[in-house]
């Protein structure tokens, strides 16, 4: 059995609601660009899609690109111009990830609060 490709469901879908298979093209196309680009920005630390689950930032994961970025951070030379502009994207990365990390850390706290005041 050959699974079909997720194209060849472009034609069913257009079918059933009555529009043209470019527009579902480009409506697929745009959702999944905007569920990568808030996966990718650490906007937030979960995001549900209804019918495909909530997807989560893992602790461990992220805990280990701090720590990579740090000490990316501690090899670059900042007293040089070509160094300082190296130097200036890996902070705000860092603070970024760090902000995120504090915000995972919170909603674990909560859970846990939660879990306590139900027992």
């Amino acid at each position: 059995m050959n699974p079909k490709n997720y194209k060849d469901f472009y034609e069913d879908i257009a079918k059933e609601v009555g529009v043209h298979k470019d527009l579902v093209s480009d409506f697929i196309t745009f959702f999944y660009s905007k569920v990568r680009y808030n996966l990718s920005t650490l906007s937030n630390p979960k995001i549900n899609l209804p019918g495909l689950g909530t997807f989560k930032i893992r602790k461990g994961k992220l805990k280990n690109a701090i720590k990579r970025n740090k000490d990316i951070l501690g090899n670059i030379e900042k007293m040089t111009y070509k160094g300082y502009a190296k130097h200036v994207p890996v902070i705000n990365k860092l603070k970024e990830m760090e902000d995120v990390l504090n915000k995972v850390n919170q909603n674990i706290k909560e859970k846990k609060e939660f879990k306590n005041e139900n027992k």
